[in-house]
């Protein structure tokens, strides 16, 4: 926690009131390791390392973040056609390499969560191979999921990982963060 307080500014945590740690069903049944719900982020204990909950702790700090912001951060559509345009560049890169046909192009026009969406990319194709095919598309595979995982990887590689990498590949992404920073959004 205290690595976490000493990247994200205070401001950006408001929204969460609690963090719990452990084994919780609602994160099993999502084949996830953590998820954000009504100012709480549930956390799974059984990580590969303190780092790999630290990512899941500020990704889930930046959906927390979805509900106050939502609004600028959405509604002029500039993520929203970012995202897009890395969708169609992804559909293109796989449908070239035959791990997509022409009939799931209209799945990578569609910036929700979508499960099979996400076991496609996870499952079928695999995260380490399209880290090797969308290298440059995207920060990090997983990215690719929906406009909100979008968001949230953006966020963590902001603060996380490589800030100047991800302004490079998803500049758009970055100035939304930037502008979250600095209070821009703020009222």
């Amino acid at each position: 926690l205290e690595a976490i307080e000493n990247k994200i500014p205070p401001h950006l945590t408001a929204e969460i009131d609690t963090i719990f740690v452990g084994s919780y069903q609602a994160i099993t049944d999502k084949s996830a390791t953590a998820m954000y719900d009504s100012g709480a982020i549930y956390v799974s204990n059984e990580q590969d390392s303190v780092e790999d909950m630290v990512d899941d702790i500020v990704h889930e700090i930046a959906h927390s973040l979805e509900q106050p912001y939502g609004f600028p951060l959405y509604s002029d559509g500039v993520l929203e056609k970012e995202f897009l345009a890395k969708r169609l560049k992804s559909f293109e890169l796989l449908s070239a390499w035959d791990f997509v046909s022409e009939k799931s192009r209209k799945a990578f026009m569609n910036v929700e969560y979508d499960q099979d969406f996400d076991e496609l990319l996870h499952k079928k194709i695999g995260y380490e191979r399209l880290a090797n095919l969308l290298m440059g598309v995207y920060t990090t595979p997983y990215a690719a999921t929906s406009l909100r995982e979008y968001f949230a990887t953006g966020f963590e590689d902001y603060f996380l990982h490589d800030a100047a990498y991800l302004k490079k590949v998803s500049p758009n992404l970055f100035n939304k963060v930037d502008k979250l920073v600095k209070g821009d959004y703020d009222g």
